[in-house]
This record gives C-alpha cells, sequence and structure tokens, in this order.
C-alpha cells in the first residue's frame, strides 16, 4: 500500500530508526480543541477547552519516553502540513526535537500543491502511517493517536487509542504506551 501522489515515492530516502513511534498532536499532547487562524496562528478553543493549554502533556510523553533513548519520533498529525513539519518542531522542547526524524507528510513524496495537501489530509490517519512505515521500515514501530477510525485491522496492534480530550494525561493510555514500549524496545530501552 503507498499513496497515489507521486509515483516515485518509492524513491525518497527517508530517515529511518530501529523503533519509531508516531505521534499525533491534537488529542494526545493537548486537547483535541485546537484551532487556526491565518493571522492568529494555531491556538486552544476557548470556549470548547477552557483552560487549557498547548503541549500541555509534553512532559508526560518526555517522562514516559525518558527510559527508551533509542526510540524516534515521526509527526504524524495535520501539524505536518499546517503549520509545517518544521515550524512544528521549533515548538517543541529540545529533548523532544531531537528525537524526531521526519512526518508523515513530505511536499516531495504527496507533493507540495493544494490538492496534495488537501488529499493527504483527507487519507485516513492510519493508511498515512502505514504508508510511512512501508517507507521508513523500521524494525518495530507504535502510533499514538486519537484519529482511530479506518486503521487497517493488521495495524490495530501498534496503536495506541486516546480519547481527544485527555490524551496522555489519561492513566490508562500512559500504562498502554509504557507496557508497548516495553515490549518493542525491551527493559533497558536498547
Amino acid at each position: 500500500m503507498h499513496f497515489p501522489f507521486d509515483p516515485n515515492w518509492a524513491t525518497t530516502r527517508p530517515k529511518t530508526a530501529d523503533v519509531v513511534l508516531y505521534l499525533d498532536l491534537d488529542g494526545v499532547v493537548q486537547h483535541e480543541a485546537v484551532l487556526f487562524h491565518p493571522r492568529r496562528g494555531i491556538y486552544m478553543s476557548p470556549t470548547e477547552a477552557p483552560g487549557r493549554t498547548l503541549f500541555e502533556w509534553m512532559p508526560i510523553l518526555i517522562a514516559l519516553l525518558d527510559p527508551y533513548p533509542s526510540v524516534r519520533l515521526v509527526l504524524s498529525s495535520s501539524w505536518c502540513v499546517r503549520p509545517g513539519y518544521g515550524k512544528t518542531l521549533r515548538r517543541m522542547p529540545e529533548s523532544l526535537r531531537q528525537r524526531f526524524i521526519g512526518g508523515t507528510y513530505h511536499a516531495q513524496v504527496h507533493g507540495a500543491d493544494t490538492w496534495a495537501r488537501e488529499s493527504f489530509l483527507c487519507t485516513p490517519r492510519g493508511v498515512q502511517v502505514i504508508a510511512d512505515v512501508e517507507r521508513r521500515k523500521p524494525r518495530q514501530w507504535l502510533a499514538l493517536d486519537d484519529d482511530v477510525e479506518d486503521w487497517p485491522a493488521h495495524a490495530l496492534g501498534n496503536l495506541i487509542k486516546c480519547d481527544g480530550r485527555t490524551g496522555l494525561s489519561a492513566q490508562r493510555v500512559q500504562r498502554d504506551l509504557s507496557a508497548k514500549l516495553e515490549v518493542v524496545v525491551g527493559r533497558q530501552g536498547c
């Protein structure tokens, strides 16, 4: 399975790693009620998520990944398209930024025009992730996401499902991620 956007998709050589965690942002490291305005940029909805902030659960992710320094991250979020991969990484703490090896959307793979970006955004998240897994070919991979519809059945064991309102703040999600990391990486974090 691959994206129909670029017939040369397989010729681009993405960065890879032994173990990759595909990371969504909205509904995972922050409440799902994130808005975009052309002048204001990305911000949290004051009416749908009062008192919530962008990246508020990021410290939880940092703590959960700390025992596993070999785990690399791939951004699997609409943030890959807007504001873009580079701009998104600049907003993250250095300890996480250094783990990223790419995003599921890349203009060289999917196309840079408006149609290509919109087509990518309309593709189910699970299909986006599986296409990236096929390009990167990690030995093991997991996905942390609240967009859980239309995931291929064979990939559901790799998915840690989040509730978009609680994301990583939910104890169940933290336990699931820790348990799956221990299985795919090992207790020592090698």
